[in-house]
């Protein structure tokens, strides 16, 4: 192994970014972007384009009374593919009319 030779002079090159007006500008885009997507997410019209996307938002399953009718799930109209008859249970589907639930739910259809 060679001796080290301590007089050689060592050289360190740093590379600092300035811009920051660009890393502002693209903090501030993911801001506005994550905004805009929690509140698709949270709204009707989030609903509407996850229904047409196959991306199924259903609330039957969850033992809320989500459209505040009076039933939840299974004694929700709202909740059948039928729902007339009461049949077909779905727990994908949602709550959506609240005035279509009956006072004693599907025990009294």
């Amino acid at each position: 192994m060679p001796p080290r030779d301590e007089n050689k002079p060592e050289i360190t090159v740093v590379v600092e970014s300035r811009d920051t007006a660009s890393k502002v500008i693209m903090l501030a885009l993911v801001i506005v972007l994550s905004g805009v997507l929690v509140a698709l997410l949270t709204t009707e019209a989030g609903e509407g384009i996850l229904a047409k996307t196959g991306i199924s938002s259903g609330n039957c399953g969850d033992g809320i009374d989500n459209d505040k009718g009076g039933q939840a799930d299974e004694d929700d109209p709202d909740c059948y593919n039928n729902p007339e008859v009461w049949e077909g249970y779905d727990e994908n589907r949602s709550e959506a009319n609240r005035d279509n639930d009956p006072p004693s739910g599907a025990e009294g259809a």
